[in-house]
């Protein structure tokens, strides 16, 4: 993929087809609307764009975010029994592996086993009835290097392009189910709380396995590991068939890392033509990997999938 210049901006890939790194932007001052729409461009052709030693502090973390959209906010969460730990910013998911309290989480404990999820590669909010655009991801403090915690991600585009014909026909109208509960067990098979929770019993979201990638015009497949069936599919085939996807997508020639090099980097993707993942590490349980992520809301015309439009948000425990 040969590189993209704005006026003020440069965009160095960091994937044959997908990803790159955008230098360029003042963060030291209000990013100038002009700048965010060249940014926006950026994001309509890589999918992925990371930023180096923004060194942005929450509050104007949460100012840039808006400038791309509706935000989401993390109230539901601190309903079902989280505190805030980044109060008052709202506007930012805690997706550190810190407890409330600003402690390393220890790996034998609940809250490491449900955040395992994190480890498969997903997009953010599938399981909510409005998902998400774009994700804004910073490092406000990272582990030793060396020890893990890079971010991947994987290009559902160009993964759908080399589909083969008979498979994009049989997918072209199909609807998978999403559910947070699902990929929690997925990642944690052996954790007895997971064990006894059906997601079956709990909200998913519903959306079509192939869209319409909207700011590229290039058809995507919307995939990830929180699918847990396919609709009007018997449960095992449909199943089968996620796996099937979910592997061909996830190919190497797909898929590409960036490891985080100084706190205050920054990455933003879109969700709606990439999954990501976090790369695991011997950082767990022993060093702080505090993330804090806002959550664009997605305002294409696939935004709500085929969801009522509510304000219901799937909780945690």
């Amino acid at each position: 993929m040969a590189p993209i210049t704005a006026p003020e901006l440069t965009f160095k890939p960091l994937h044959p087809t997908f990803g790159a790194e955008c230098s360029g932007v003042d963060f030291s001052k209000p990013v100038p609307p002009q700048t965010v729409a060249d940014i926006i461009a950026g994001l309509s052709k890589y999918g992925v764009l990371v930023f180096r030693e923004a060194e942005l502090d929450d509050a104007r973390h949460v100012v840039f975010a808006s400038q791309f959209g509706e935000l989401d906010h993390s109230t539901p969460y601190m309903k079902a029994g989280r505190k805030n730990r980044l109060a008052p910013y709202t506007e930012l998911f805690d997706v550190s592996n810190l407890d409330d309290d600003g402690n390393v989480v220890a790996t034998d404990s609940l809250r490491f086993q449900l955040g395992l999820g994190n480890g498969l590669f997903h997009v953010d909010s599938a399981f909510n009835p409005r998902r998400v655009g774009y994700s804004v991801l910073r490092a406000h403090q990272l582990p030793p290097k060396g020890t893990g915690g890079a971010t991947a991600f994987a290009d559902t585009r160009t993964a759908y392009d080399e589909l083969e014909g008979e498979t994009k026909t049989k997918i072209a109208d199909l609807v998978a189910h999403h559910s947070l509960w699902h990929s929690r067990r997925l990642a944690a098979p052996d954790c007895e709380f997971l064990r006894g929770m059906r997601p079956e019993e709990h909200f998913m979201g519903r959306h079509r396995l192939v869209q319409k990638h909207e700011p590229s015009g290039r058809t995507n497949l919307y995939i990830a590991h929180h699918a847990h069936h396919i609709e009007d599919l018997d449960l095992a085939e449909g199943q089968k068939l996620i796996a099937d996807l979910l592997r061909h997508a996830t190919q190497d020639k797909y898929t590409f890392k960036v490891d985080w090099q100084n706190n205050g980097d920054i990455i933003i993707w879109d969700n709606t033509c990439v999954m990501h993942k976090v790369c695991r590490g011997s950082f767990e349980g022993s060093y702080v990997r505090d993330m804090r992520r806002a959550t664009v809301h997605d305002s294409s015309s696939t935004a709500w999938g085929l969801n009522e439009q509510t304000d219901f948000r799937a909780g945690m425990p």
